[in-house]
């Protein structure tokens, strides 16, 4: 149907800015795509979390069958996390199947992709890379010819720390953005390639820690999306007039309040049970006066500006994060397994039970996990945010009634989405605050349930808009586009609405299994520890981390 297929991803792009932006003459190549192809909202995943959703965009599938819930999964036999990795995602991959029909890809910045996997082409890693990496790119050396044309290139974007000029920040995503977009271009020209796919994360960190300036000057925000939507244009002119371009998002974006600390109320509930022994003790006391992360926090914004010019941090997060430090505060290791029933491992509302026989010291027997599950979910269902005397979820969902597939064993016991999602369901293991509820620092903005999707090509219909459209969707409608056959395993469908009638056939009899065409999982062990601790670095620094 198509020959070529390009791939623009935004990350967080929130689709009520680009209408406005769009209506007021600031971005005129999405304004071109609107009126030539489809839109739409693009449905994220529960919750909408950059990992899982970029996981689900890349196989068709929900998180319960690729297997990345969250930016974290729980370390087998142990209560402490670790960051997922391409290694995690138990499905193939959109790139994977069309090597295998013998299409060739080229992938810059998509997130979940490092380490890279082996393609027909080339893969450059995005989010969670790390200048220490073992592997930098497919194939190894493949990262040499990036920094021949984009010498400072970067994986991701430098992330907020305090004491950074706010404009220098920008200034300089602006910068990484032309940069990527060179190298994008360059090797769209080099390259023989069916599909291609460049990834810009800038403009999700420019919504977090800058959502509070939406409407004022000098609208930093906007300032992005104006050199996202140029990039858009640049790349354009090296597609033909039988090639597709896509355009989308992982989620949408809104406003942030609050931070509705999890496991800081599971403890305050009773589910969560410290050690007796006096350190435990000792810092409990503290706690319970104020002396947390979260106070540390405005401290940071004094000392840091010196403490990096001695090279004793590197960002301001470590003044709060720093494991240098955690003796003087709770986490994980002071609480009492034994006695624990409940804990979350998620920054985005997620519960998990501490339940005998599945997790290392668990308490809670399983014909009694239901009984307790369903406690807890009342619970959350009646608790109120102190500052507007509101209920902070009505919705609360058993892991089960999203996810589904081999790996949902994995998945959290408790799944809700805040009503108000000004609220963020927070802390992986840390109690950062001795609140329930604390006003939210250091980010103003955070993620929406409806990302973006926009579509044009000599097979796209014009000027129409889309609905129900859901990330799991994308996979599948680029194999149809490229006359593929889609695998049965995917959850997502063909975006029918958006193909010419003269286009659409049949999908029912498109359908082949993972093993008719021999694709099997490919687990690969190359990751080094080193790579692990590095990721959890770069998590606590974009603001995933507390």
């Amino acid at each position: 149907m198509t020959d070529r297929i390009l791939t623009v991803g935004i990350d967080g792009a929130e689709m009520s800015l680009i209408k406005k932006w769009i209506d007021e003459g600031k971005l005129p190549n999405l304004k071109k795509i609107m009126e030539n192809g489809a839109h739409g909202p693009l449905r994220s995943t529960i919750p909408p979390i950059t990992g899982a959703a970029w996981s689900s965009f890349q196989t068709g599938t929900n998180p319960g069958k690729h297997g990345a819930f969250n930016w974290f999964k729980r370390s087998e036999g142990e209560y402490n996390a670790e960051p997922v990795t391409a290694l995690d995602i138990q499905e193939p991959t959109l790139w994977r199947i069309l090597n295998k029909y013998k299409k060739k890809v080229g992938l810059i910045g998509v997130p979940v992709t490092t380490p890279p996997e082996p393609v027909e082409n080339f893969m450059i890693p995005g989010l969670l890379t790390t200048k220490n990496a073992q592997v930098q790119s497919y194939p190894e050396d493949f990262i040499d010819h990036v920094k021949e044309i984009v010498p400072d290139f970067k994986f991701s974007p430098k992330e907020w720390t305090r004491g950074y000029s706010v404009d220098g920040w920008v200034e300089e995503m602006v910068e990484d953005i032309e940069k990527k977009t060179k190298l994008t271009k360059r090797l769209m020209a080099e390259k023989d390639w069916q599909f291609f796919m460049v990834h810009f994360m800038e403009s999700d960190q420019v919504q977090h820690y800058l959502w509070h300036e939406l409407g004022n000057s000098p609208h930093h925000i906007l300032k992005i999306y104006e050199t996202i939507d140029w990039a858009i244009g640049e790349l354009k002119e090296f597609l033909d007039e039988d090639d597709t371009l896509f355009v989308m998002s992982d989620h949408g974006f809104g406003e942030l309040k609050y931070n509705f600390h999890i496991d800081t109320w599971l403890l305050n509930e009773g589910y969560i049970n410290l050690r007796k022994n006096f350190i435990t003790q000792f810092k409990k006391l503290f706690f319970r006066l104020g002396f947390t992360k979260e106070a540390l926090l405005p401290i940071g914004e004094y000392i840091y500006p010196p403490l990096r010019k001695l090279g004793l941090v590197e960002t301001a997060v470590d003044l709060a994060s720093n494991p240098m430090l955690d003796w003087l505060f709770i986490s994980s290791t002071n609480v009492n397994w034994k006695k624990s029933m409940a804990y979350s491992h998620s920054e985005i509302g997620h519960i998990f039970l501490n339940i005998k026989g599945r997790d290392p010291e668990g308490v809670i027997e399983e014909d009694e996990a239901e009984e307790v599950r369903a406690e807890i979910i009342e619970k959350l269902k009646q608790f109120e945010n102190p500052f507007t005397g509101e209920k902070v979820v009505t919705e609360v969902y058993k892991g089960e009634e999203i996810y589904h597939g081999k790996m949902a064993k994995n998945a959290p016991d408790i799944v809700f989405v805040p009503d108000d999602m000004s609220v963020l369901g927070k802390g992986a293991y840390q109690f950062l605050s001795n609140k329930n509820i604390s006003k939210s620092q250091n980010q103003t903005g955070h993620h929406r349930m409806d990302g973006i999707f926009f579509a044009e090509g000599p097979n796209i219909n014009e000027n129409s808009e889309l609905e129900g459209a859901h990330i799991m969707d994308i996979a599948p409608t680029v194999l149809y586009l490229l006359d593929l056959p889609l695998l049965d395993s995917m959850d997502g469908k063909v975006l029918s609405d958006i193909i010419k009638e003269e286009f659409k056939e049949e999908t029912d009899k498109l359908y082949v299994s993972k093993s008719d065409i021999g694709l099997e999982q490919d687990i690969r062990k190359d990751l080094f520890k080193k790579d692990i601790d590095d990721k959890k670095e770069r998590l606590k620094g974009l603001g995933y981390v507390s």
